[in-house]
Order: structure tokens, then sequence, then C-alpha cells
């Protein structure tokens, strides 16, 4: 035996010294160093070892050379000399095969292409499921069944969206409902064809296969019969209905034989007729099928008029023959010729003509026996001849031909006897209604009914037959293209075929109920553990046991194998251990004090059990006999309340445990001495899965990332999924394989990696996927939809398919899989688990999402808080509020914000519930945490969000950076500072608050507290004037670090809402304004439609050729576009304003002016205008007076605005939706906080009506309906003109109400509005309640109603004044509302409060307006709330010179107020009795979260409540999106012929959602857009801002540095742009050079560079350049003036020498051999330059701090005029770089480049202008003055 010499297993060379070196890997296999050195290197400084697929280190820096030689190979090599064998591959195989396949590779690939989608076709509900019947149905819409994952196949190109098909029953399967295991879709069509008969798949794959007859879609698959359905197109209308109107047929009335021109035109009918029949029939013999047997039903016409055969009528009709007979001969094997007759005769009455062969062969297959066995004649295509020719008689003559067989079996009793007298029959029945007329005709049909076939003529030969009665002879040349069949070819006879035999009866036998082997009874319960034993033998056959394991009492977390035992780890903190061999229960390991997470089995000398709880705690148990009570070891990892535990555990078998942990590390522990080894750091969160396979550790994350781990060092190899930044998705189970990797997603999503190289992504699950395992090509995956997938994995390094096999239904979630030795391990929890905190009942759907895990982890931080609680209760006010100064000391001395966090927290809600009387709950600690974290808490309507921001901002403000809380309008920002404010400012911290109107002084006041309220546009708007102040003390933010954390209240209304809308400072311009009233007229001449377009979904007007026509006509211009005579911009604005902005919609005319409608609130904004002419175009629609139109000085988006924060927050009731969108534009997930109380609220489902008229009447119903019954309802407008119509439409029927909107007379009562919203009987109407504020409390708001009852009382005798508001009467709904009942004490304050207030008034005359009045009032009922009773009541009998008006004022508030509190509770239980607030909608907005938000409205803090949805298709958002109303209506009409009936199917539901998604993308496009362009001007921005504020902040020197730099830089400039380094001196442009030089300094340096000519430079340039050294401190140029000495003192020199070090190092200077010389002459211009200015400057004789405000405020002014040059330039580029998209360039990078240039050149210009500024000043300082008049 010769000796195989060791060889390389790459290129497969033998070792040796020179060509193959044998070099030993990391992991101990060997390769030859260039194979090596060829390795693909995927990651950094790794390869992958190609005999162990294992990653190890290499790198390529040191090459092989530093790994070691294998000296013992060579040594073999050396002396042996053998030739070496190629080593073959090695199927990966499995040792126990799961589920073998009935059908093979190639039968899959034939017949996969034929399989429809599972959701392809919809099926009727009406029509029979009999194997007998033909059901109807239509192609699914592609919105579904292009989502179908079910099948690999897709739907036919020839299929439409809704095309009718019919389906017939092919096959079906026998076990489906007994088998274990539930087969995918694609599995069990398979299983169909496999289980067929070879004849039946035969004939089957004709059919699919066939073109000429109908279309043949392919096979279909319904899951609820368990059939399989042969899908072909139907059409409406058949030939059926046109027989059927032929009773007579076209002849059937004539019995003279003379023809007349109804009958003539009957003739010219059936012609056409027939001749399409005989091609059908034609088209059918082409494909090699032979139908037998022909019914009227069996031809359809197609949507042309064609006829063409219908296959699936064509089988049920042999179906309907073959049960006819089987009736027939009632179970006899034998028939005389009589019966023979008896039976063909029915079959000809009910019109289904089979042929003389076809019947006897028929009857023959059945196994009866016959008389008459001479009449045996083969089947072919002649049977479907005589076949024609009855149909054709039946068309022709009409009901007599069915009845001639009767008249001739009663003459007769023999079947040929019978035939034959019928023939005869025809024959003479022909010639009385014919005559001599068509004897062609006549004689050919009788030759069709030869008994015969082969005397029979073709069917071509019928058509001619036929097309002659037509066409004559002579005239047709189309006659001989008509081909026909031969008869030799292979005849397939469709109703002798296998597909119309009926199916045997099979006898199924009963399903038993599944016992154990000891004979129990399955009980499924929780934490149950399934065996599903011999998969081979019986998985898909029924013939598979299962044993439920019980003995856990909560969820099983993992299972592992080993000793002979299965251990399983469950949330009840034990571990079971089961025999394997009779599967009992054998011994439970206690000791974790809390749940287990992870269970591992070590295989060693000594076998272990490792288990580890979410407390951090480890556990080793022994497992020798017998097994013991207490671990072996155990240790516990180093943590605090933010640590969540161990969630992993792996082991290696390199001596190591790993543990994943909730502190986002992986950690190794040594198996010998149990200590910690190293602790890997990567993940961004908790890691929730381990793997380990081929040297390499894999630990996933719910970050979503995977990271690779080598075992031999634990370094880091590679990452992955880290390639969809903001997508975070977490990684809930691993299982890694040799070389393939899978990974189980939170979102049901499997993802396979094969080599570290991404290979595809499965949805394997309906949510979440909880466990893994894989044995071979078998896959198995378990999640939360409580079922076990089955997937077989194949392909190779290039291509992985999953082929889905079946799926194994649970009864609860699936936990925990593993596959050992054929057997299928199930950990499973049951379908509700109840936590422990016994807080709430979580579903597992909760259970699956990354957000429940997050939360929990909170409720440590919540825990903390609670055993704080009591010992921060026992401190005295003083003590309390000294907790912040400690706070502070234990910051500065080094402690962080999360270690006095918990501390923190506690103080504030303490603080809270002795100043406001309110307790933080543990969801708002929750919520508070979630903030201080920078994320965004999404809270419900009613859940407090308010007192929530005070916990983190609280905590934050102990830096005393600064916290800002953003609210969005100032009726909030002064609400929470006044309320909020007191508990802060209890505690020792300062509340400022910013109003519209307040001062600078105020303004920079309010900003240095360490709390500051404000909503963001204040917020913006004095950032932006912060950046145009002219000094430092104009400035009000808290430079230069304004920004430290801000919550935002309502965040994605700020963030998303308003996104689209740039904060935009304006200056005026004054020209063109006549302009704008011209355009509105002719505007107002343009037609829609004609003269122009309009695409409201983006708000665009474009002109047509004719508008464009008629516009310069009318304004007697040749150019629109024309820039010396521009009409183009205000036409277009005219048509915006006329189509896009609609009075009482957008805006409001008030006072003369045009106002403008928030969308959002529904609020006016006085000070806010539209920009880019449309304000200015909609006072000229409006005819108003044309105010000056703008241009932008400063802008900034609000994206742009919260990024400055390094921290940012916010709170909001709707985000979830748009989670992806902020995690990818600010980096804050959306944390869902959970409500105190369970939602109950009831969502009814949306209803569509075709018109807005039909909408709105029963918007008007179902209110009306309410109010009968007392409930309160809200419904939701989306413009002041709805809410309008619809309180018109209320107030015809009398129904008291309130509406709500931007009209002065309703939103000066909107407090008392949203108070009452919630009484018995109260009706409202509101154009939009996001951000309004206040919540609507059922029964009414206690504190609202208590202060109109003082204001009520009172202002009478405070004020003589009216309202200055336009009042529209007493709200309507106060007549039906019940009243208040007033206490006598109460009643007794009112009258002494009265009475006090009457003499205030009058006696001490005293008069208020009535705004001082209400403020008065307010500030009393203020004083309420932060003075006890007693106190107040000291204060009220006090005895003063003044009347103690303010605190009796409050005593009869408090007071009143209890009554109000008595009164609204029991108000408030007898509306949740009757069902709570209901709230309509009357639109559908363009967001969900906009819907959700009206929702949320209802049902807040678990009171009942309900919504309902109705929208029209008429709503303007259909028609914005361009929605396919027409499909709709075609809908709704065919279900309703009324359109004022609601529809609420799933169909349309789902299409006006799938809408809603869209404009959401949509408006996230424009949003993520805005981002980008705006991204490009923010580090602009950001570089002219940080200047300014450096010029402003700055001191005078560095003042005095900003000037030095731009007088270099503009010396620079010139010198670039006249210097080329490498050329000779003498080849530069020194003459231009001189010339700017000169330019730019004025009379400055007239008299030092007078007569210095080009030639005087050179020599001078020359003589430099033979110099070896210079003098950089006294530097000048040969022969030229020497710059005056001004660099005297130390700070001027150093300066000086800063800048040449600067002139030396830039890197955009050209290299060249003249380098040198032209730095020194940057730096000799540079120094006169700079010196003589410094000269002019001393000689003016003005102090230092006059020359640098001057300096300042050039500086600063030339920068603003740039900056705003700058920003129109950039506004005008982002509208144009979208036209270069027509020439394939992307817009963005077109704006960043030329964005770029723009700005390079503005600060070019500013530099230069500001230079020669100064320099022209300081030349003539009396001359410049004017230059610096603000």
């Amino acid at each position: 035996m010769e000796l195989q010499l060791p060889e390389c297993p790459v290129c497969l060379q033998t070792y040796d010294t020179d060509q193959a070196i044998p070099r030993v890997l990391a992991c101990g296999h060997t390769a030859c160093e260039v194979c090596i050195t060829h390795l693909p290197q995927r990651f950094l400084d790794t390869i992958r070892c190609p005999a162990c697929t294992q990653l190890v280190k290499f790198s390529h820096l040191q090459g092989p050379s530093a790994l070691p030689k294998n000296i013992d190979l060579l040594r073999l090599c050396l002396s042996e000399d053998s030739d070496y064998q190629k080593p073959q591959k090695r199927p990966i195989t499995s040792h126990y095969e799961f589920l073998p396949r009935l059908w093979s590779d190639q039968f899959y690939s034939v017949w996969k292409d034929w399989v429809l989608p599972n959701d392809a076709v919809l099926v009727e509900p009406r029509g029979g499921k009999d194997f007998c019947d033909v059901i109807h149905g239509r192609i699914a819409p592609s919105s579904s069944s292009s989502s179908s994952s079910s099948s690999p196949s897709v739907i036919r190109w020839w299929m439409k969206e809704n095309q009718n098909v019919s389906l017939v029953r092919i096959a079906s399967l026998s076990f489906v409902n007994d088998s274990v295991i539930s087969f995918s879709y694609m599995a069990r069509i398979m299983n169909c064809l496999n289980g067929m008969k070879v004849e039946k798949r035969y004939e089957l794959g004709l059919i699919l296969r066939q073109r000429k007859t109908c279309g043949v879609y392919g096979l279909w698959y319904d899951l609820d019969d368990q059939w399989m359905y042969l899908v072909c197109e139907r059409w409406e209308g058949g030939l059926v209905e046109k027989i059927s109107e032929l009773k007579n047929g076209v002849v059937g009335g004539n019995d003279n034989g003379l023809l007349n021109s109804a009958i003539e035109d009957g003739i010219f009918c059936f012609a056409m007729m027939g001749m399409e029949i005989c091609k059908a029939i034609i088209g059918l013999h082409s494909e090699g099928l032979v139908s037998g047997c022909l019914a009227p039903s069996c031809f359809n016409f197609d949507g042309l008029g064609h006829v063409f055969v219908d296959l699936n009528e064509m089988l049920v009709t042999g179906r309907k023959i073959h049960r006819s007979l089987v009736e027939s001969v009632s179970g006899r094997r034998r028939i005389d010729d009589k019966e023979m007759g008896i039976i063909s005769t029915n079959l000809i009455k009910r019109e289904a003509f089979l042929s003389p062969e076809v019947f006897i062969e028929l009857l023959q297959k059945e196994g009866i026996e016959l008389e008459c066995d001479s009449l045996s004649y083969s089947v072919g295509y002649s049977s479907d001849v005589w076949s024609l020719a009855c149909m054709l008689l039946r068309l022709f003559i009409g009901n007599p031909f069915t009845e001639l067989p009767i008249r001739s079996a009663k003459r007769h009793s023999d079947y040929l006897e019978v035939y034959m007298d019928c023939r005869e029959e025809v024959s003479s029945l022909l010639e009385t209604k014919l005559g001599t007329n068509f004897v062609a005709l006549q004689k050919i049909l009788c030759e069709c009914l030869n008994l015969d076939p082969k005397s029979r003529p073709l069917v071509a030969d019928v058509w001619k037959c036929i097309r002659e009665l037509v066409i004559k002879p002579q005239f047709d040349i189309m006659v001989s293209r008509e081909g026909t069949v031969n008869e030799g070819n292979n005849v397939h006879c469709l109703v002798l075929g296998e597909l119309c035999q009926l199916p045997k009866e099979t006898n199924k036998g009963s399903k038993a109920v599944k016992t154990d082997e000891s004979g129990r009874e399955n009980v499924d319960q929780a934490g149950e553990l399934q065996d599903d034993k011999d998969f081979i033998e019986g998985l898909s056959g029924s013939t598979v046991k299962s044993i439920n394991l019980q003995g856990h009492l909560d969820c099983i977390t993992g299972l592992a194998v080993g000793g002979g035992f299965l251990f399983s780890s469950s949330f009840d903190k034990t571990i079971h251990v089961w025999s394997l061999q009779d599967f009992t229960l054998v011994h439970q390991f206690r000791g974790h004090e809390h749940r287990v997470m992870a269970v591992v089995f070590v295989d060693e000398e000594q076998p272990l059990c490792i288990s580890g709880d979410i407390g951090g705690g480890i556990f080793v148990w022994g497992i020798s006999i017998p097994l013991g009570q207490e671990p072996l070891k155990k240790w516990f990892e180093q943590k605090d309340w933010r640590y969540s535990g161990i969630h992993a555990l792996a082991i290696s078998g390199t001596g190591y445990l790993y543990t994943g942990s909730g502190d986002k590390s992986i950690k190794a522990w040594s198996l010998q001495d149990c200590t910690l080894s190293c602790t890997m750091n990567g993940h961004k969160s908790v890691v929730s899965a381990l793997a380990v396979s081929d040297g390499v550790l894999y630990s996933g994350s719910w970050d979503g990332t995977i990271r690779l781990w080598s075992l031999n060092d634990h370094s880091p190899l590679t990452v992955l999924g880290e390639d969809t930044p903001g997508n975070v998705i977490s990684v809930l189970s691993l299982k890694a394989d040799h070389h393939m990797l899978l990974a189980a997603h939170e979102d049901g999503c499997l993802k396979i990696w094969r080599n570290d190289v991404f290979m595809k992504s499965i949805q394997a699950h309906n949510g979440a996927v909880f466990a893994v395992a894989m044995e071979g090509k078998w896959l198995f995956t378990g999640g939360w939809d409580k079922s076990i997938n089955v997937q077989e994995i194949s392909g190779d390094d290039l291509q992985i398919e999953a082929l889905p096999v079946g799926s194994i239904a649970s009864d609860s979630a699936v936990t925990a899989l593993l596959y050992w030795q054929g057997k299928l391990f199930v950990g499973c929890a049951d379908r509700i688990i109840k936590e422990n905190l016994g807080r709430l009942r979580k579903n597992w759907s909760d259970l699956t999402s990354l957000n429940y895990w997050v939360v929990r982890d909170y409720y440590r931080l919540v825990n903390s808080v609670n055993a704080l609680e009591p010992q921060i209760q026992k401190l005295s006010d003083e003590q309390l509020a000294a907790k912040t100064v400690d706070f502070r000391v234990r910051l500065r001395q080094g402690e962080t914000l999360a270690d006095i966090q918990a501390e923190a927290f506690a103080v504030v809600r303490e603080a809270a519930r002795r100043k406001l009387g309110m307790r933080h709950f543990d969801v708002q600690i929750i919520g508070g945490a979630v903030l201080h974290d920078g994320s965004i808490a999404e809270m419900k309507t009613g859940e407090g969000k308010t007192l929530v921001s005070t916990l983190a901002a609280y905590l934050n403000a102990l830096t005393g950076e600064g916290v800002h809380v953003v609210t969005v309008n100032d009726y909030l920002a002064q609400r929470d500072a006044e309320w909020m404010g007191r508990v802060h400012r209890f505690l020792g911290l300062s509340v400022g608050l910013i109003q519209r109107g307040m001062t600078s002084e105020e303004r920079r006041s309010n900003y240095g507290c360490d709390i500051t309220y404000t909503n963001n546009s204040e917020l913006g708007f004095d950032y932006l004037r912060d950046n145009l102040a002219g000094t430092s003390g104009q400035l009000v933010m808290r430079w230069p670090k304004p920004f430290h954390f801000a919550i935002v209240d309502e965040v994605d209304s700020v963030l998303i809402d308003e996104g689209r809308n740039p904060l935009l400072i304006s200056g005026e311009a004054s020209k063109d304004a006549a302009r704008y009233p011209v355009a509105a007229k002719i505007a107002e001449l343009l037609i829609r439609g004609l003269h122009y377009n309009v695409e409201l979904k983006d708000n665009s007007v474009e002109l047509t050729e004719e508008g464009i026509a008629l516009a310069e006509m009318a304004l007697e211009t040749n150019d629109l576009w024309d820039e010396n005579d521009p009409w183009a911009r205000f036409v277009m604005n005219a048509l915006k304003a006329k189509e896009f902005y609609r009075r009482n919609v957008q805006y409001i005319v008030r006072n003369g002016k045009a106002l403008i409608i928030n969308e959002l609130t529904g609020r006016v904004e006085e000070k806010r205008r539209w920009s880019e002419g449309i304000h200015q175009a909609v006072e000229a629609k409006e005819g108003l007076k044309i105010q000056a139109d703008s241009v932008v000085v400063a802008q900034i988006t609000y994206q742009s605005l919260f990024k400055l924060y390094p921290k940012l927050s916010g709170m909001t009731g709707t985000a979830k939706t748009e989670e992806k969108e902020f995690l990818k534009m600010f980096q804050m997930p959306v944390i869902e906080v959970p409500p105190n109380l369970p939602n109950i609220r009831k969502d009814l489902p949306i209803q569509a009506f075709a018109t807005a008229r039909g909408k709105w009447e029963n918007v008007r119903e179902e209110v009306e309906y309410m109010f009968r019954q007392g409930r309160p309802v809200l419904v939701g407008t989306t413009s002041v003109e709805n809410s309008e119509y619809l309180s018109d439409l209320l107030k015809e029927r009398k129904i008291p109400h309130n509406v709500l909107n931007a009209r002065p007379k309703y939103a000066a009562r909107e407090a008392e509005i949203v108070a009452q919203a919630g009484r018995k009987f109260a009706i409202t109407i509101s154009t939009n309640m996001a951000g309004r504020g206040t919540d609507i409390i059922l029964g009414g708001n206690p504190k609202m109603l208590a202060k109109e009852v003082i204001e009520d009382s009172l202002l009478s005798f405070l004020t003589q004044e009216a309202p200055n508001v336009e009042v529209d009467g007493e709200p309507t709904s106060q007549k039906v509302l019940s009243k208040i009942k007033i206490g006598s004490a109460s009643l007794a304050l009112l009258a002494k409060t009265a009475l006090m207030a009457k003499y205030v008034s009058k006696g001490e005359g005293k008069t208020w307006t009535y705004q001082k009045a209400k403020s008065m009032i307010s500030e009393s009922v203020e004083m309420s709330q932060s003075i006890d009773w007693k106190e107040l009541e000291k204060l009220a009998n006090e005895q003063s010179e003044m009347y103690p008006l303010g605190p009796t004022i409050a005593l009869a508030y408090l007071s009143v107020l209890k009554d109000c509190e008595a009164h609204c509770l029991s108000e408030g239980s007898e509306v949740k009795r009757l069902g709570g607030l209901h709230v309509i909608g009357t639109s559908l907005h363009e967001s969900r979260r906009i819907d959700n938000q009206l929702r949320g409205r209802a049902g807040r803090q678990g009171d009942p409540g309900s919504t309902r949805f109705m929208v029209s298709l008429q709503d303007e958002m259909f028609q914005k999106f361009n929605f396919d109303t027409e499909w709709a209506v075609r809908l709704i009409s065919k279900i309703t012929n009324d359109e004022d009936i609601p529809i609420e199917g799933d169909a349309i539901v789902k299409q006006l959602l799938a809408l809603q998604i869209n404009a959401e993308k949509y408006f996230f496009g424009i949003r993520k857009s805005l981002v980008e362009f705006d991204e490009v001007l923010e580090v602009q921005r950001k570089h002219v801002y940080d200047l300014r504020q450096l010029i402003l902040t700055g001191d005078i020197e560095s003042c005095s540095q900003h000037v030095f730099q731009y007088m270099q830089a503009v010396v620079d400039e010139i010198v670039f742009g006249n210097v080329n380094a490498l050329k000779h001196p003498s080849k530069w442009n020194l003459g231009k050079l001189l010339k700017e030089f000169i330019g730019i300094s004025g009379r400055l340096l007239d008299d030092s560079f007078v007569g210095i000519s080009e030639e005087t430079l050179l020599k001078a340039l020359a003589q430099l350049h033979e110099l070896s050294s210079v003098d950089i401190n006294n530097f000048y140029l040969p022969n030229l003036p020497t710059p005056p000495n001004a660099f005297r003192g130390i700070r001027r020199k150093t300066s000086s020498l800063k800048r040449w070090l600067a002139i030396c190092s830039d890197d955009s200077a050209r290299d060249g051999r003249y380098r040198a010389t032209a730095n020194l002459l940057r730096k000799y211009l540079g120094d006169f330059l700079i010196a003589s200015y410094l000269d002019a400057v001393q000689e003016s004789g003005y102090d230092d701090a006059y020359v640098k405000e001057i300096e300042r405020a050039v500086l600063v002014k030339t920068l603003d005029c740039f900056w705003r040059d700058h920003l129109i330039n950039m506004n005008r580029l982002s509208s144009a770089v979208n036209v270069r998209s027509f020439g394939h360039r992307n817009p963005l990078e077109e704006y960043k480049i030329d964005g770029c240039r723009f700005f390079i050149s503005m600060l070019s210009a500013t530099r230069r202008l500001t230079v020669e500024s100064l320099l022209r000043y300081w030349s003539s300082p009396m001359e410049s003055q004017e230059l610096f008049v603000s």
C-alpha cells in the first residue's frame, strides 16, 4: 500500500520547501504559504481556515512567514515521493432523516411553476363545493397576492386582478386531518400530485400545457376544504344562455320549407356561432384532447365575443355523466339494449351529447357487460364530430331535436333501432324545415350522425360547410388556411380519463385521543414539554406519538440533553431533570432566587449542568447518581438596578462558560476555578443569544447585530447585521452549524449567513421567533404564533433555498426547541403569563416585543424609588428642599446622574404629592426614566405626561446647564410653568417662561433659569435672532452653550408634522407689490383643466400652452419668464392661492388680514406668514391690502434645531408608527409606557360612503342617536368649513352642541368647551384636538367648572366692560347640561365675595378691564392651590386698609370646587355606565398617528369609550393622492344602490389604510429630502453662527486676530490667483497682482506703493530666490518698501510668527520649485497690509475699545449681508437642482457640490469686503461713518 503524502487543502500540491511551504494556522490546520496569502480577507486581519472553515487571525502585513512551519510534514514529504489523490466533497447528511419527501427534486421542478400562491384566488361564497360542481372565484388584487410567501411561483402574466375564474376539484390529501404536522401550502400540493395515478397526472399535464382552448392558470389549494383545484379563466355569459333563448332554434318554427327574412337572419347567426364552435373543437383537437361528450355549458364567450372551450365545465360534464351512469345501473353488472336506449335518451334530453362509441366505452370501463358487443368502435377525434352535430342541431332546430330520441324509444326497444330511427327523424325534420335550401348542410349534419366514426366528416369539413352559408366558395380565399388534425395523432379522451372519474369512498377512522404510553390522556398546560418520537416513520402519516411532560409551573426558557437526561429550565426558578428512557421526572434542581433563563450541559470528565438566572446567578449542578440538592458551585455577576441578569449561556470545547448579560457584555468564565477570564464588549443592548461553532463564538443582541469572537483569544472578528441603521430588530435566538449561521428575530424573520456572507431572509412566523433548531437539512423554528415551522434547507455557496415543508401546531407559544436522535423536544408557555410584579397581565404578543423587556428593566428603577419613598416622606419641607443642594454637591464630587437618579425621582414624587396633591404612578416613574435616557415616551392621553416631565427636568437641571421643556403653544407653556413650576420652585430650582411679546431682558432672564418652559417656535426664533444680533448684549440664550437637554411635548407634532415647514426670519422687500392684484385677476380668467393642471399631492400648478398664451395676451407681454418683466412667479402663486389656499380652511380673514390656521391644532397664528409670495397672493385674492414681500434673512428647520441638543427626549401619545423615522433622523427610540389602567376603548370599524352628503348625513344621525342616549360626543373635522356645515345640520335637528374652531367667537371659549366636553348630553365639534392640552374628563372638569361659577358670579361686579371678542350668544349645549348644585356654605361665600367685589369696584373707585378682572380671578384661583385653607381664612379675616378680595375669592373657589367635584363624580359615573365618550372622525388624515390622537381622546385612564371614523370617497385626501375612487364606487354600488348606506367591508378598509400608509411614505420622503438638503445648509450655518458668536462674545484680542486672518486670507487669494509655484516668477502675473493688492487697500497704500512696477517686483523676487536665509521677524523684499514697524510687543510678534507657520504648512498652496518664494511673497504682502492697517489705526488716535467696536461691527454686518444673500441663492439652488434629475444626475449631490462652491465664494467675498471696508474706513474715518449707521 502506497503512502499518500500530505498536501495543501486548497491547491492540492504536495508540501515542499520551495513552492508549497506548509504553515500552521491558529486553529492547528496547515496550508501552503501561497494559498494562505490569497485566501479572501473578508474582515480585518481575519481569514477562514480552508480545512475547518474557522475564522482565524492573520496579518497580511506580516505575511505567512510570521506563521510557524509544519516541520513534521516537511520531513515526511522530503523522505517519500508519491502521487496525490484529489479529495472529494463530502455531502452534508443527517443522522436522522426528519421527514422523507415523497417527491423528487425533478418532480418538484416540473410542477412548481403551475402552483398559484395561496392568496392568489378569492372564492365566491355562492355555489356548491361538490365534486361535480364548478366553483366561481376571482384573482385577488396584487396588494395581497404579491405579498404571498407561501409559494415560490408567481401569477401568470396573462392573469389580471379581479379576473373571474372557475375552479374544479382535482385531488385532496387523505391524511391531512390526522397528521401531527400541518404541511405547508406547497407541500400539500406536491403531496396531492405525488399521490395521483400516473395516468391522471399525465392528463392534468396535458390540460395545463394547452394554449388553444380557455386560459388555464394553474393549480390552487384551498386550505379550508383541503382540496386541490384546477383554475381556469371564466367569462360572464355562456352558450347556455344563448341556446335557452332559442327554444325553437333558428328554423324550429318553420314547417313549410320556405325562408323569410327573419329565418335568414337566424341562419346567419347560426353560421357565425357554428363556425366559432367548430374552431373551438379544432383548437381542442390540436392539443391532442378529445372531449367525448359536449354540452352547451362546455362553451363560453370571451371578451371579444369568440367561443372557447371551458375545460372545467367539460370535466364537470364528464363527471356528471359518470354519476348518471352509476345511478342508472344501480349496482348491476349487466344491462340489456333497452336499458341502454333509455340511458342514452336521458342523456340527450339533459343536453349531454355523448357519441355511441364513447357511451359504450364508458359503460365497459365501469365494468358493465352489454348485449350488443358488435357496436364497439374506437374513440377518436370523430367522436367529437357526432357530439358537435348534436350541438349544431340543437342550435338549429331547438327543443324538437332533444325530443326525437324519446319518440324513437317509444317505438323501438333495441338501442340500435332507436339510434337509426332517430337519425332518420333528424333527416326528415331538416328536410321539412329547410326544403330544398341548404342541401349541403343537411347532408353533412346527417353524415356526422353515422354510427361508424370512420364515415363521419372532419370537423374542418363541417366548418367549411357552415362557412358557405355566409361566404360563397368562389369568393372565400381564407378557407385553405384552416388546417385539419391528423387522426393518427395521440388522442386522449377527457370523459374516459381519470380526471372525470368519481372519487372512491374511503373509510377514515375516527381520530383517537392521543395518550402516552401509560394510557393517560394528554393534558396541555403551562410549560409543557412535547417529545415527538419516530419522526421517520409516521409524522406525515399521523402515527407519531407525543408525550406531555408536566411539572413546570411557568414558561420554559431552555432545554439541554446529556448524560442520559433531559434538562429544562423555567421561569419558576427550577431546573427539571427527565429520564430519556421513559421520560419521567427524575429530579428538580432548586436554589435560584430569580427566573432561570438558560441551561447548558457540559460533557467532560465530570458531567455538569449549568444554569443562569435573571438576577445574575450562575449555578453548577452535578449529575452524578444520586443527584444532589445543592449546586457544586455558584457565583453571581455584579449588578445594579439597571442590570437585567443573564439571558444566554454557551459552552466551548476550550474549557470556558460564556454568559450573555443584560449589561451588554459577554463574559468568559473558566470552568476550572469559576473565575472571570475576560469581558467582551461591543453590543449596544442586552446580549440575548449565544452559539459556538468551529472555534467561533456568536453573540446576538437586542440591538439587532451579531458579533463574532475568536475562541482562542476572545478577540472580536466581525459584526453582522450593522448595515440596517435606524431599523433595530432584536435577535432572540441563534443557531450555528459549521459554515451556516441562523438568527431569529422578534419580527418573525429568520436570517441565514453562510461563511459569514448574508444569503437569505425568511419570514418564518407571524411574530417573534423564540427558538431555532437544525439537524442536517431540516430547520425547525418556534415562536409566539403557537406553531413549529419545518423547512428544508438546500443550496450551495452562492444560493440558499428554504422550502416550507409544514408546521406543527402547539397550544401555546413555543419558547425552546431541541432536536436529538430523531426526537424534537418543544418547550412551551401558557398563553397568558402573570408577572411577579402583580400589576398587569401580559399577553404573549406583548412579551415578544423589545419594548416589553425595556419597560421591564425600568421596573428595577421603580423598585428602588419605591424603596426610598418611606424615607423621603419622613423629611420636612426644608429637608426635602435641601436635597437639591445635596445632589449638586454629590455631582461636583464625581457622582453621575445615574447614581442619584432613583433618589432624585423619589424626591420629585414627594414634592409633587405635597405641592400638587399628585403622586407619580409607577408607570410615570418609567416615563421619566425614558425621558432621561434620551428616548421618546409614548403615553396615552390622560396618563399624565406633564407630571412625568418634572422627573427628567429636575434631574438634568441639577447640573446647572439648563433644561428646556418645549410645548406646542404659549398656553401650554404658561400652564406647565405655573403648574409644574411649583414643584421645581419648592425644591429650590428657578423656573423660566418664554412667551410671545417678551422683551430681550425678560427672555435673557428666563433662559438663565434652571428650567425654562417655552414653545417650539419661540425657541427657534430666539436662536435665529441671537444669530442676527449686532452685539453680545442683544443675546438672550445661554451662549456659548445655549442647548443642553430638552423635553419636547407632542414630539411627533413638532418634529414630524411641522418638520416640513422651516422657520424663517424675513426682511421686507417693497418692490412688485402691485403685481399681485393683477395676477389674481389673471388667475380668475384661467380655467382648470384647460389653461392649467393641478397636482394636489404636492400643491403644484403647471400652465398649459393655452394658459400661457392667454396669460401673455392679458398681460401684454411676450414672455412670462422674461427676466426684465417677470410675471410667471406671480401668476403661479395666484393660481396656487386660488386652488390650494381656501378661506376658512387654510386661513381666515379678520380685521382686513389673512391669518393662517394651523392645520395641526386648528388655532390662528397671527404672526406667521407664508413665504415666497404666497401670502401676498392670498391677500390679492381676497382683495386685502398687500403687505410687503419678504426675503429670507435666517432660516432653520425644527430637525436641525433640535439636533443641536446633545441630549434630546420627547413625549407624546402617538409616535410608535413613526419610530423608524425618529431612529433614523434623531437616534431616538420610542418606548411605549404601559398605561396605569388597561385601555377598554372600543374602536369601531371604519365606515365608507360613496358621497360626502351620505357621510355627513350619517354623522348627524350617529350624533343624534348618541345624544338621545345621553352620551357625550366629540366630532373631529378637518376644517372650519366642515365644522360649521355639520353645526348647521345639527341645528336643523335642534340638537344643542358646541363648536371649537379658529373663529374668535369659538376660540375664546376653548377652555370652557373642552372642560364640558365629557359631560352628559355634551356634543362638541372640533377642527383638530391635537395640542389642545386639556383632557376630556367624563362628567366634566371640576376645576374648570368651579372657575366658571366664580367668574359668572363676580365678573359683573368687578367690571362693566364687555368681553372684547365676538361671542355667538350662550353656548347652546348649556341648555341641556345638568345644573351644578351649589351648597349653602358655598352660596354664602359667593354672596360675601360678590358684596366685597361690588364695594371694591364702587366704594374704592377701582375700575378693572374685562381681561384685568379675569386675571385677578385667575390669580386668586392660583393662590388657592398654593396656600392651605387655614392660611387663607387668616388672610381673609385680617384687618387692613384694603379689602382681602383675593383670599376671599380663593376661599369661595375652594368651597365651590368641592361641590363641583361631587357633581362631576356623580355625573361621570352615569356617563361611564352609558358607555363613555364617543369620538367620531369625519375624515382620515394623512397619517395614522393623527387619527390615533383623535381616538385617544376617548378611553382615558381606563374609562370606557368608543370611536368611529366615517369617510367618503369625495374626501380631499383621496383626491390628493389619486385614489382609485371608481373602483370603490363600483364595489359599493354592487353592494347597495343607496349612497347613504355605509360599507364596513375589509376590502374597503384595507384600501383606505393602504392609501394612508402611502401618504405617510410620501410625506416621510418630503421630510427626509428636506433634512438631507438642510444638512448641507446645517454645516454652513453652524460655521457661520459659531464664527458670529465668537466675534460677538470674544475679547478685544480675538477680534483683532479675526481681522488679521481675514487680511492674510485676502492676500493669499490674490497671490494664488496670479502665482504658479511651478514656474519662474517671470511667468507670474505680477502686474495684476499689484493692481489687486493696491485696489483692496484704497488710499492706505497709495504713498507706499506708488512707482512700484512689475519689473521692480520681479527683481526683488529674483534676489530673494538667491538668498540662503532670511530674518522672518524683520522680513521685507529687497528694493521694496519696508512694512511699518507695527509688530511691537510679544503678542503681535507671536501673531506674526503664527501666520508665517500657517503659510508654511498650508496644504492648499501648490508645491513647486518656487513655492518658498511664493510663501515669502505672501508673508511680505500680508505683513505690509496688516502693519499699514495697525499704523493707520494708531494714527487715528481712537482708543482700543472704539477700534474693536468698529472691527466687530464691520465683521458682523458684512457676514450677515453675505449670509442673507447666500440663503437666497441656496433656496433658489434647491429648486433648480430638481430639474437636473432629467439629466440622470442626483439632485442632492448637485446641491451639495454647488452649495459648497457657493459657500466658499461667500466666505471669500465676506473676507474681501470686510478688509476693504476696514481699510477704507481708517484711511478716512469721517467719510465712512455712514457705513455703520444702524
